[in-house]
């Protein structure tokens, strides 16, 4: 995956308000059914991975396990991030694609 590219995907999906991150809003945001995707670091802790790949199971919506936590932060404006969620399809088949290419 182009990291260079999937960094700048995130930070436009962060700025038109179509991700959110960090533990409680991702959950938030799954509560109400709005999450398409969810971004998890590669540093995430084994509790943390468990937990979001046992959600993107059930929810059926795809994981990707990219990045750092400092990364995913830097991208997004922010402190360091663990988890982020995808509140857009159209942002999703473009990671996709990515991923793929």
């Amino acid at each position: 995956m182009n990291e260079v590219k999937l960094k700048n995907l995130l930070g436009l999906a962060q700025r038109a308000r179509l991700l959110v991150s960090g533990n409680f809003a991702v959950e938030e945001a799954l509560k109400s059914g709005q999450v398409h995707a969810i971004i998890l670091t590669i540093d995430a802790s084994p509790a943390t991975v468990e937990k979001f790949e046992k959600i993107s199971a059930e929810k059926s919506f795809p994981l990707y396990r990219v990045l750092t936590k400092e990364t995913l932060g830097q991208c997004l404006g922010k402190d360091f991030r663990t988890v982020a969620a995808v509140l857009d399809a159209g942002f999703v088949k473009s990671i996709e694609k990515l991923s793929v290419g």
